[in-house]
């Protein structure tokens, strides 16, 4: 019993290193790695500290557009 208790709080601390890395446009697979690795409890107040990265823009089909028109 006490080994599923385990297994629970260490799978919703894996799923808030996830959301955590989500929302601050940062790679989950690679924190949820470095959890294993190291601590969760660390990388998730690793991942607290840590300033929201810009989220990356896709290039619309407009502005290829334009680009080639001009060229």
């Amino acid at each position: 019993m006490e080994w599923i208790i385990i297994l629970i709080v260490y799978g919703l601390f894996i799923y808030g290193i996830f959301k955590l890395a989500k929302s601050k446009n940062r790679d989950p697979a690679g924190w949820i790695l470095a959890s294993i690795i190291i601590s969760p409890l660390i990388v998730i107040i690793i991942l607290a500290i840590m300033q929201k990265l810009p989220s990356k823009k896709k290039t619309s089909a407009k502005k290829r557009k334009k680009v080639r028109k001009k060229g």
